[in-house]
């Protein structure tokens, strides 16, 4: 066999002295593969199908000759039919997680026969792929294979292996690297299924990978018509900063008059889905006792302080609007009457107009946008104020009033949404 095979692949100089010299099994494989590449690139058939057939008998005794080698020289030849059943185990390989192939080890070699079988295959691109379709079109092999072979094509460039390592364990899986294929795949791969239920790779493609590739396109596509659906009702980060105008209600009223003085509030929240955390401090609506001599009070006008926590629920979301009830608890330093109003039960709305949102990346709704709001926030404060009031027979005593503060804010607040 190797004196043979050695007479077959030898130059015309050496072969009259091949038979007396014994040449060793690589150099053999190496002398096929030039001689099938040289036959490759003149056209000649014959030959190049003997020295593929020589390496192909040879795989298990080493001869370097890949499955995807294999594959690339079916399709110099023009054998369409094995080398689609060569690429698509290949792909299956990839593909379908329930698929254990069988094939042989083989032996990669970087030489003048695996420059020209891949020449020109990178980048692998849509344009290459329709480019190797279309010669399969124009061939009498089936249109079965044709369909095949053309979503095969934009399965490699749609779909990727991400390489995982977990404590010292490597996983692959399957990622989307190119949407506009992978849209092509969906559309190629859907009338596979329908048009050839009996093909061996209809229930990989129609149980695993099309569904895979379904999942990420659907929301992409969504996401391409409305970028800000997935942001809705979602998490984010906010400070606002406000004016506002305040007044005091209920039994308060009567011993107490208020004004509003320079009126300042600043806000921060921190949002989880629809539920936010909120917390705020203000100063800015100044009270004093309607009648002077019925409890002590400090003679300059001094804001009152407010500070507060809430929690919120975010009851409506869209681009621009976005309505926002909440309740919590509030605390108030009347600093004109020396008075503190201990844990008030707050409750009231925020209404956010989104001015500028930066449009998401990606349909994630874990990827932040920057956002500039315009918020308009209604609070109602109730609770009461402990005082020491003076009756008429001049003596103090201490009396719990029953008090109401009604805020209207208008805050410009930056978000990360």
């Amino acid at each position: 066999m190797l004196l043979c095979a050695g007479m077959a692949f030898a130059d015309p100089d050496e072969s009259a002295s091949v038979s007396s010299v014994n040449i060793s099994k690589k150099e053999l494989f190496s002398r096929a593969r030039d001689v099938l590449k040289t036959s490759l690139e003149t056209g000649d058939r014959d030959r190049a199908e003997q020295a593929f057939d020589y390496l192909k008998s040879n795989v298990s005794e080493g001869a370097p000759l890949t499955r995807f080698e294999e594959y690339l020289v079916n399709m110099e030849l023009k054998n369409f039919g094995n080398g689609i059943k060569i690429y698509a185990e290949l792909r299956q390989t990839l593909l379908d997680s329930t698929y254990s192939s069988k094939m042989d080890a083989r032996i990669t070699t970087q030489d003048p026969l695996a420059f020209y079988l891949y020449r020109g295959l990178y980048p692998f691109t849509i344009q290459k792929a329709d480019s190797l379709a279309a010669r399969v079109d124009s061939s009498d092999i089936s249109d079965e294979y044709k369909e095949l072979y053309r979503l095969l094509l934009y399965s490699e460039i749609a779909i990727g292996l991400f390489k995982l390592n977990y404590h010292g364990h490597v996983f692959y899986m399957n990622e989307i690297k190119d949407t506009t294929s992978a849209g092509y795949f969906l559309e190629h791969g859907k009338k596979y299924v329908e048009q050839y239920p009996a093909s061996p790779y209809v229930t990989f493609l129609k149980d695993q990978t099309i569904p895979f590739i379904e999942n990420y396109m659907v929301p992409l596509r969504e996401y391409r018509k409305d970028p800000f659906r997935f942001k809705y009702y979602t998490g984010g980060v906010n400070l606002f900063l406000y004016k506002f105008l305040g007044m005091l209600g209920g039994e308060a009223a009567d011993y107490m008059d208020d004004k509003m003085g320079s009126s300042f509030m600043g806000e921060l929240s921190i949002r989880w889905w629809r539920i936010s955390l909120n917390a705020f401090w203000a100063y800015g609506l100044i009270t004093t006792p309607k009648d002077e001599e019925s409890f002590f009070y400090y003679g300059e006008d001094s804001e009152d302080e407010v500070t507060g926590f809430s929690l919120g629920f975010t009851a409506f979301d869209s681009r621009f609007v976005r309505v926002e009830p909440f309740i919590g608890f509030t605390q108030t330093n009347y600093m004109m009457i020396d008075a503190v109003a201990d844990y008030e039960f707050l409750v009231g709305n925020n209404l956010d107009l989104r001015l500028f949102a930066m449009k998401p990346k990606t349909p994630n709704p874990y990827a932040f946008s920057f956002t500039l709001n315009l918020r308009l926030k209604y609070m109602l404060q109730a609770g009461s104020v402990d005082l020491a009031v003076r009756n008429k027979s001049g003596e103090y005593s201490d009396e719990s009033i029953g008090s109401l503060r009604h805020t209207f804010g208008l805050g410009l607040g930056i978000e990360l949404w």
